[in-house]
């Protein structure tokens, strides 16, 4: 067993079970495979997934690549981290006490549902800002590779927050970019954490929140939204509010 720690034998495993390439199939024509074909195709999803971020961590190891808190911020597991908390065990117990203070006739524990999001969105926001930082902002957009549309040009593409602030213009970022003393990484993660907790303190209490950080790329898949549901379910009623 210990050669499936290599990820090209992942892949390789992946292959042989989704010897089909399923994974290349449209999304929309799922729906056209045997139940027998929809297993094959999600193992080998998941295998080579798991194959792609063991690859990662290895070749991070290797640079010996710094940990926070013991934990590598890509998230092997894809769940919050290695220590599973970000899974549905936590939403699940979440979703009891909701139905507990709701049963007594109190307010839903607004609070506990924004904990669990900010544990994901945080490191989701150090990697925006390492990516930022090493490569600069994706300049185009499509909605995926079978999308026959041309792809969305974005201009002058960089980071905001939920704030409605530039992440490249915001004082507070400005002032961590200023240290000497400081890793590129580390300021990665000193700006996600900065970011998130301003972000929380500047809002009101019964705010939603799904994320914080945003680039143009998020609203050109809005658009894109809006737009398929209006081709779908326009009768022409609404061209007098275009």
């Amino acid at each position: 067993m210990a050669k499936y720690n290599d990820p090209d034998e992942l892949r390789a495993l992946a292959d042989r079970i989704d010897h089909e390439k399923l994974w290349t199939w449209a999304g929309m024509d799922h729906d056209k495979m045997t139940p027998e074909q929809k297993d094959r195709h999600m193992a080998g999803v998941f295998l080579r997934r798991y194959a792609s971020d063991r690859g990662n961590m290895l070749e991070r190891l290797k640079e010996g690549a710094g940990y926070m808190r013991g934990m590598r911020l890509e998230r092997a597991n894809r769940g919050t981290d290695q220590r599973g908390c970000g899974d549905g065990a936590w939403h699940g117990a979440i979703n009891a006490e909701s139905d507990r203070l709701r049963a007594a006739g109190q307010e839903w524990p607004r609070m506990m549902y924004v904990a669990k999001t900010i544990s994901d969105e945080v490191p989701r926001m150090v990697l925006l800002f390492q990516y930022e930082r090493e490569r600069g902002m994706p300049d185009s957009y499509k909605m995926c590779a079978h999308d026959p549309r041309p792809a969305t040009p974005l201009k002058d593409n960089h980071l905001r927050c939920a704030l409605g602030q530039e992440c490249r213009k915001c004082p507070h970022l400005a002032a961590i970019d200023r240290s000497e003393r400081m890793t590129p990484e580390a300021k990665d993660e000193a700006k996600a954490w900065t970011c998130a907790t301003h972000y929380l303190l500047e809002s009101k209490p019964d705010v939603h929140c799904e994320q914080i950080l945003f680039d143009k790329s998020d609203d050109a898949f809005h658009e894109r939204l809006a737009q398929s549901f209006a081709a779908e379910y326009d009768d022409g009623s609404l061209d007098a509010f275009r």
